[in-house]
């Protein structure tokens, strides 16, 4: 809420600072997307700081958003709290909005194209975040809703977009399929070449041919390669 201060004889208004870390749902929608699940991290991360300095618990923000799948019930139960004591209407069912957000995130795991799945891990973030925009709003805090997009913004939605795109471009392509020439039976090929020096004989491997082996018979400057490709 809004208060006044008297300095000097002048009135200022000072405005509340926010309970929570609340960008506005498209914003928040966009990033997580683009950034393959890291900004929810990062909505994570300024929550508990946010949490951490308001109710002086000894919690550790960092660590809390880094296992942000095992702790997401935790910060929903913190801003369904903040709801009640605000008169605001809460999430009834954070457990099940937890649940389905470590689901979603176990699910980047799977093979292609399942694994795309947990893209939509932002989902049952958005119910949450949008009763913690309805808490900032309540108390009037400054900025309660974070939906500018800054520089870093940008250029995050414009190289995770592309790499979003790739990624799902490499998800249904087909495996490429390597065919390996497997001989079988005998195959038996002879040509003349040119050979100086008489009753020299050797082997020959021909390249591009596995398994291949070829006999040199001197016989007058020219020689009979039989080779013998065994299946």
């Amino acid at each position: 809420m809004k208060r006044l201060s008297s300095i000097d004889g002048a009135c200022a208004t000072t405005e509340q600072q926010p309970y929570f870390f609340t960008p506005s749902t498209m914003k928040f929608v966009l990033m997580s997307v683009a950034t393959f699940g890291f900004y929810e991290l990062y909505w994570f991360y300024k929550n508990w700081v946010l949490i951490k300095k308001r109710t002086n618990q000894n919690l550790l923000p960092f660590w809390r958003a880094f296992f942000a799948n095992l702790w997401a019930f935790s910060c929903f139960k913190h801003i369904n709290l903040a709801a009640e004591k605000k008169g605001i209407s809460a999430q009834p069912s954070i457990e099940l909005l937890a649940l389905a957000y470590f689901a979603l995130s176990a699910m980047s795991q799977l093979p292609d194209p399942y694994w795309l799945i947990c893209i939509l891990s932002f989902a049952p973030i958005v119910p949450v975040n949008t009763v913690a925009l309805a808490i900032n709003q309540k108390i009037e805090a400054k900025n309660y809703e974070n939906s500018t997009f800054s520089t870093w913004n940008w250029l995050g939605l414009a190289g995770g977009g592309l790499l979003i795109v790739f990624a799902i471009i490499g998800a249904f392509l087909p495996e490429e399929q390597h065919q390996t020439l497997r001989p079988t039976g005998t195959v038996q090929k002879q040509t003349s070449l040119a050979f100086n020096k008489h009753g020299r004989s050797g082997t020959l491997f021909v390249p591009g041919i596995s398994n291949a082996s070829a006999q040199i018979l001197g016989n007058g400057g020219t020689v009979v390669r039989s080779t013998r490709l065994q299946g």
